[in-house]
């Protein structure tokens, strides 16, 4: 078993810093000009459907005018609903951003960032509140749009760490879990475990160190099971040629093909060679 700082290194090494100064663009892709609110968007319109649907919608709703606070929450919802779509559940979740929109305008003069900018708990309290917000999207929104220090807790993180099975404690249980019981927990106990694991959540650490490595780490994990850790695992390579952006230059390190970048501490991995292995006797 790895702990998370190696398997975050071996990630790193592989595609590059994604999110921070350092990387080479941002790995959100911005299209307007209020950065806080299309995240929020993107993080809403982003469930149970892929990305670069998301990022066709992002698109039709900066050429209609509506992708700001103002905007939206005066538009119509069979409209915003056929802008939005094909995103999954695209009828409720047009009058949900409406509703979303109409909150920040009225609590905030339309100002999203002076909403983000909410102390941490208080902030979650209120995004869970609001349609169309569960406790996912909720730290989305407060990881990339807002900088809080909380570490997202997705589908790839489950499939992944499943998969690699990193020994972890439970900051909820106080005891440590396999990889066949700890990733099927509540969301709480896995975001809980990781952030105590990465040993960023201890009194006097820095938010702002914590939250760039939550993005980043977030970001990595994404990336890794888009091209590799897919549902049925590339793990030798090539990775998946999935145009997962528009953004200039995203797709750049598409061209190597060595394969998983931790296909070497991987325990799905190291078991399926195992297995192909004793077939061959």
């Amino acid at each position: 078993m790895v702990p998370l700082s190696e398997l975050y290194g071996r990630l790193r090494a592989h595609f590059g810093a994604l999110t921070g100064p350092q990387a080479a663009r941002p790995w959100w892709p911005i299209f307007g000009n209020d950065a806080p609110f299309e995240m929020l968007v993107g993080a809403v319109l982003v469930q149970q459907t892929r990305w670069e649907t998301v990022e066709g919608a992002i698109l039709r709703l900066l050429a209609a005018g509506l992708l700001s606070p103002a905007a939206m929450a005066e538009a119509d919802a069979v409209t915003l609903a056929t802008l939005i779509r094909p995103a999954a559940f695209h009828t409720q979740k047009a009058p949900g951003l409406i509703a979303i929109a109409r909150h920040i305008v009225v609590g905030y003069s339309g100002a999203t960032a002076l909403l983000l900018a909410r102390p941490t708990g208080e902030l979650r309290d209120e995004l869970l509140r609001l349609p169309r917000i569960g406790r996912e999207t909720c730290d989305v929104i407060m990881l990339y749009a807002g900088g809080h220090a909380v570490f997202v807790i997705d589908a790839y993180t489950r499939r992944l760490f499943a998969r690699v099975a990193p020994p972890l404690v439970s900051a909820a249980h106080g005891a440590s879990h396999g990889a066949g019981t700890l990733w099927r927990r509540p969301y709480e106990v896995l975001r809980r475990a990781i952030e105590a694991e990465l040993q960023l959540d201890q009194p006097g650490a820095d938010p702002q160190a914590a939250a760039a490595l939550y993005a980043d780490f977030h970001a990595q994990i994404n990336e890794l099971c888009v091209r590799y850790c897919l549902t049925q695992p590339r793990c030798d390579g090539p990775p998946a040629r999935r145009v997962y952006s528009r953004q200039p230059g995203r797709e750049s390190y598409l061209g190597r093909a060595d394969g998983c970048p931790l296909r070497a501490v991987c325990a799905h991995y190291r078991t399926e060679q195992a297995r192909a292995g004793a077939g061959n006797e």
